[in-house]
């Protein structure tokens, strides 16, 4: 089971979102990473998709944890965009199963006399005349295919406000003892959840079950001929049982399980799980045979929840009716909302993507705003291993592109450190400084000094990456009145065109902004320097350099607004357009960077 495709219009903050999930060429998942600010409609998003997995529950088990009839998300009009009427929603997963929803502002035949039919599709017909919304999963006709899927794959929801109890705050948690787990054999009446908010008990309890299992029925033991001396002086060849280790279903699990444990604790010693006597059935962790932590309670918060991820999806796993051979072969879909909750740097960076990578074949679909999580992600996985989704606007964005690098760096740069680096370099030398928005902008400038003959320019003053505009901000204001005046040099910030920045001069620091060409197809960034004709060249010629959304006709209080083309730069294709117009660009290309040098030739001027 999983989630193929998610169409979503007028839902909160995600206005217009179409997103196919992706896969490997061998069909194997791939992690979906959702970015973006608080109020993006990441949980959002995602509790679109658990709504008809909770569905699909419902139809397959009498005890589903959601009452039949009744859905897991409310259906609201105050969950349609600001400014709109309804809202749509379709989920497309498993083999040709979907699940669609309609929530309206009013009854359906009011709204039809008001607004028209609304045109994302053609199931608004099944919403009742009086009715307000429906909710139809399409599946409900196949109950028998919701069940093997269910009886085949792991699906789990890891909720945002998850926590376990660390043992300093509840005594409780280390007297708590591990019991076996009664389930029920009953037809149609499931032990497994998928929600999961506090699943350390649980997991402590499956625990047992498996070591009980391990021990009763997968123990293999070789009969040996061993010689014994009879009465006579001869020898008698005796059979004796030798232990030979374990092997089946619940072995194979537990050698799962000590990957897992491993893994958090990031241990190459031999650990495994430990099981206390009966008369304290607690769990501890065991190091090269000795007790390393007397209860798995003690644990951090952090390395806890890692835990749980993991031995939840075992455990789900596990209690499916798949055989277990190989961690490698669990299958699935696991949705963790705010995947790097509780986490240390380290856990995020390093542990958390090593333990997505131990499951190829489950699709984790996860939310996240840590810069770190999204480096480690980038060291355990290539670009072309997993999807990393920048909502509201479902842009799909490179490692690289995460907004809050950004963020992280800007309270970095007001740290001592960074103001210390900017004094170190303008002690270097007495040339003026100038800072630019990026180092696309110094490779454009470059080329337009070679195609112009403005070298000497370039000659008499320093260029630095201000790595962004909110950067020369901060530079700007470490750039008080008192060291302004003390610069033994002029510092020039010149930011791109589309800041709406005013230009000021404090002491010898100067701040400027590059001219807006009007009627340019680019109205952000450097780019907007280059002419129409280049522009429309490169369209032809490198269609891959650009996002478009077409001019489109829309109707706004019944009136005809038409909403012009906008052209775009793509964010990961950047580096490669100046790589082309650096290498290819003419004297016509770089006509409009004389405004730039304009400005360099003012910061080149002594104070």
């Amino acid at each position: 089971m999983y989630f193929k495709r998610i169409l979503l219009k007028n839902v909160g903050p995600l206005r217009d979102v179409t997103y196919d999930f992706p896969f490997s060429d061998d069909g194997k998942p791939k992690p979906v990473l959702l970015v973006g600010t608080n109020g993006a409609g990441k949980s959002i998003f995602l509790s679109q998709l658990l709504n008809p997995l909770m569905a699909s529950q419902q139809l397959a088990f009498d005890n589903s944890e959601v009452e039949k009839n009744k859905s897991f998300r409310l259906r609201s009009s105050q969950y349609i965009t600001t400014g709109e009427t309804c809202h749509y929603s379709r989920v497309e997963f498993g083999d040709d199963f979907g699940c669609h929803e309609w929530p309206l502002a009013l009854p359906r035949t009011k709204y039809e006399e008001t607004y028209g039919c609304p045109i994302f599709d053609s199931s608004f017909a099944q919403i009742a005349d009086n009715d307000m919304s429906v909710f139809n999963p399409e599946f409900v006709k196949r109950r028998n295919d919701v069940i093997e899927q269910f009886n085949s794959n792991c699906i789990l929801y890891f909720l945002p406000n998850r926590y376990e109890e660390p043992a300093w705050l509840n005594e409780q948690n280390l007297s708590a003892e591990a019991g076996f787990a009664d389930r029920s054999s009953i037809q149609r009446i499931s032990g497994r959840r998928i929600l999961q908010d506090r699943p350390l008990n649980a997991n402590k309890d499956w625990l047992l079950d498996i070591v009980l299992d391990r021990a009763t029925y997968d123990i293999k033991v070789n009969q040996v001929q061993f010689p014994v001396n009879d009465q006579g002086g001869g020898q008698t060849a005796v059979p004796l049982p030798l232990f030979s280790g374990y092997q089946g279903n619940s072995a194979n699990v537990w050698k799962a399980v000590t990957q897992i444990i491993k893994l958090v604790l990031r241990s190459d010693q031999n650990v495994r799980f430990g099981i206390g006597p009966r008369q304290n059935r607690h769990v501890s962790v065991m190091e090269n045979e000795s007790e390393l932590i007397h209860n798995i309670f003690q644990l951090s918060t952090g390395q806890t929840s890692v835990l749980n991820f993991g031995l939840s999806i075992l455990r789900d796993f596990d209690l499916t009716q798949a055989t277990f051979n190989a961690i490698e072969d669990i299958t699935g879909v696991v949705i963790i909302d705010e995947i790097d909750s509780h986490l240390h740097a380290d856990l995020q960076c390093n542990v958390l993507p090593k333990l997505l990578k131990l499951f190829p074949l489950v699709q984790f679909i996860v939310t996240t705003h840590s810069p770190l999580f999204l480096l480690g992600m980038k060291k355990t996985f290539s670009a072309a291993e997993c999807n990393i989704l920048s909502l509201p606007h479902g842009t799909l964005i490179g490692f690289d592109d995460f907004s809050e690098f950004q963020v992280a760096f800007d309270h970095y740069s007001e740290a001592e450190l960074f103001q210390s680096r900017i004094e170190a370099e303008i002690a270097k030398s007495h040339l003026p400084v100038v800072f630019v928005e990026g180092d696309y902008d110094i490779q454009y400038l470059k080329k337009a000094a070679d195609v112009h003959g403005q070298n000497e320019i370039l000659d008499k003053i320093r260029l630095y990456d201000g790595e962004g505009f909110g950067n020369l901000d901060r530079i700007w204001r470490n750039l008080d009145s008192r060291i302004a005046f003390a610069l033994p040099t002029s510092i020039m910030l010149i930011y791109d065109c589309d800041t709406n920045k005013s230009e000021q001069d404090r002491g010898g620091a100067r701040k400027r902004v590059i001219a807006t060409v009007d009627g340019s197809p680019i109205e952000k960034g450097i780019e907007n320097l280059f002419p129409a004709d280049t522009i429309t060249c490169l369209r032809q010629s490198h269609p891959q350099f650009f996002d478009i959304t077409p001019e489109i006709t829309k109707t706004v209080r019944g009136e005809s607004v038409v909403v012009p083309e906008v052209c775009q730069i793509n964010r990961n294709e950047k580096g490669n357009m100046c790589d082309y117009l650096c290498e290819h660009g003419t004297e016509t290309d770089f006509a409009a960077f004389d405004r730039i040098f304009a400005l360099l030739s003012i910061a080149a001027q002594p104070i």
